[in-house]
């Protein structure tokens, strides 16, 4: 025998309306879990994201650091291929423009360096990030350069402050100074 539609729920009314009530929750409970792990995913991809232009952004200083200062007389050509790549646009040609000159330097003087970021105790290079944005860094080092000049030995020690802008997902360096 089939019970009919008002024979379907012998419940008492106030039972239905708890599991109803109880049903709305677990639906709420559920839909609150996926939307928080969503969120926390997020979070967790711009974390990584943020981490990760850091990291280059300190790689790209200690590069450009130790490539500008490192260099001989009987390679000052490959001197200037090596640096320029490291460069945004406007600073590559301003490097360029002057190239000569600093090459013509080097060779007239006999210079080699040899340049180095430094590290702390613990191996930790001395690079300190200032300020980042989506698309540009302030990144200050710490570095040191052996220098040879007509043969004599002299130790350079330098502080850095360097700017890099992002171009085609690549950290280049658009200006630096001595601090």
């Amino acid at each position: 025998m089939t019970a009919g539609p008002e024979e379907t729920d012998r419940r008492p009314p106030g039972r239905r309306r708890l599991a109803t009530v109880l049903a709305v929750l677990t639906v709420l409970a559920l839909v609150g879990t996926v939307v928080l792990l969503v969120w926390l995913r997020g979070e967790t991809s711009d974390a990584d994201a943020a981490g990760q232009d850091r990291l280059e952004v300190v790689q790209a200083a200690e590069r450009f650091v130790e490539t500008w200062n490192t260099f001989t007389p009987d390679a000052a050509d490959q001197y200037v291929e090596e640096v320029a790549p490291l460069l945004s646009t406007k600073f590559r040609k301003e490097f360029t423009d002057s190239a000569q000159d600093v090459l013509a330097g080097i060779q007239q003087q006999q210079l080699s360096s040899k340049g180095e970021v430094l590290v702390d105790a613990d191996g930790i290079p001395l690079v300190g990030i200032a300020t980042i944005d989506a698309d540009s860094a302030e990144v200050l080092v710490v570095s040191d350069a052996d220098r040879v000049s007509s043969g004599q030995q002299v130790a350079r020690h330098w502080r850095w402050q360097v700017s890099l802008v992002q171009v085609d997902g690549e950290w280049l360096v658009d200006s630096f100074k001595e601090v």
